[in-house]
């Protein structure tokens, strides 16, 4: 029996200062990503959704919050094992993290987190999923490299901290998840016990 997770990315953030906001409070969609988000929530409202999740970040709960519109008799759930990756370089310009090839994670140490530290968080809340929700279709509200650390083990590829300039290489038909971009996860069982079928769609 099979469950279906719609793991979606947060709209596009109000960020006039191009910083890497990561776990910072105080950051909301911008006008752009209100539109992404009613979009994806079009997208979502005519399939049989159980449940929607969302991580606690500002953003997350505002695109969520969006897309429950959409869905009568729900509302988001929020849920720790989504929310946005730890990393010490927050605050940091846009541009400078971009000249690294995007390597949020090498040498981090606690409480910051290395790849396989998230990925075992995403593969918690896949589980818990299976476990609640089997044979039914789940969608839930959370960051880029949940989704990519997500989309990278259903490829049978462990992620690690350079992965992010190549994904294409990996199946993902994008060179990163977009706002309010959705990928559905099939899953039969534990992702852990068997990998998911994957499939990426941009709502706008």
């Amino acid at each position: 029996m099979t469950t279906t997770l719609y793991l979606m990315r947060h709209g596009e953030v109000h960020n006039p200062a191009h910083i890497l906001y990561g776990r910072r409070p105080g950051f909301y969609l911008s006008e752009a990503g209100k539109r992404q988000a009613h979009a994806a929530g079009g997208w979502l409202a005519d399939k049989p959704l159980a449940a929607i999740y969302t991580s606690p970040m500002e953003r997350a709960q505002q695109t969520a919050g969006i897309v429950a519109d959409y869905l009568p008799d729900l509302s988001p759930a929020i849920d720790d094992r989504i929310i946005e990756v730890s990393t010490p370089y927050e605050g940091q310009p846009i541009d400078d993290l971009a000249a690294m090839g995007w390597d949020l994670y090498s040498g981090n140490q606690p409480p910051h987190e290395t790849p396989d530290i998230v990925l075992a968080r995403v593969l918690d809340f896949c589980d818990y999923i299976v476990a609640q929700y089997r044979g039914r279709t789940v969608a839930a509200v959370a960051h880029g490299d949940i989704l990519v650390f997500a989309w990278l083990h259903a490829q049978g590829v462990e992620p690690d901290a350079l992965m992010k300039d190549r994904l294409q290489t990996y199946a993902l038909p994008v060179e990163y998840p977009a706002t309010a971009s959705i990928i559905s996860f099939e899953l039969g069982a534990s992702p852990r016990q068997a990998l998911p079928q994957v499939s990426y769609h941009c709502p706008y």
